[in-house]
């Protein structure tokens, strides 16, 4: 590239009937001091769009680190999300879990308790039949008694008022019975049940 000096200092061969030397010494000064001044503008725009350059490399390196970040965080949303989600659902399942085990063992409560109710409806049912037994046995062997302990003037007397004589009427139990020191026929019955 040719320099204003190199302009300045240009020399042409002398011919006959060549350009005048004074204007084209003028015209070249008048050259090289554009090309000078082009020069110049071109240097500070080259230094300017260093800076621009170097601007645009330190923002592209921000933009770079703020799209690694908000990669980043995006990732850090979504295992969080995901993270919070599972917990969600471990937490779901516990209590699922959890309520089938009290909904289970309600169900073995309730089964417990209606087997005892059972085998106690059960015991009961036993128990009434083994006094049933027992009753009709003594209300047998009361028969017996009442038929062969009875005086012979008793035969005729009515057989309900011979087993109030023997077990006591309700008014007169307490006094005879306990009074004289003797138990009813129905006291000693009920203390063998």
């Amino acid at each position: 590239m040719i320099t204003p000096i190199e302009i300045r200092q240009q020399s042409f061969n002398r011919e006959f009937r060549g350009y005048d030397r004074v204007e084209v010494d003028a015209f070249l000064n008048e050259v090289s001091k554009v090309l000078e001044k082009q020069l110049e503008i071109n240097r500070a725009l080259k230094e300017e769009l260093e800076k621009v350059q170097a601007s645009y490399n330190t923002l592209k390196e921000v933009e770079n680190m703020l799209h690694k970040t908000l990669i980043q965080a995006e990732q850090s949303s979504k295992t969080t999300v995901e993270n919070a989600r599972q917990k969600a659902e471990l937490k779901i399942r516990e209590a699922e879990a959890r309520a089938r085990e009290i909904i289970q063992e309600g169900v073995e409560s309730r089964n417990r308790t209606e087997k005892e109710i059972r085998e106690l409806e059960s015991r009961r049912d036993e128990i009434l039949m083994q006094m049933q037994v027992f009753l009709k046995t003594q209300l047998d062997r009361l028969d017996a008694f009442n038929y062969k302990e009875l005086p012979a003037h008793a035969n005729g007397v009515d057989k309900r008022l011979l087993t109030d004589s023997l077990f006591g009427a309700k008014e007169n139990g307490h006094k005879n019975g306990h009074e004289n020191g003797h138990k009813s026929l129905m006291e000693d019955i009920l203390e063998e049940l």
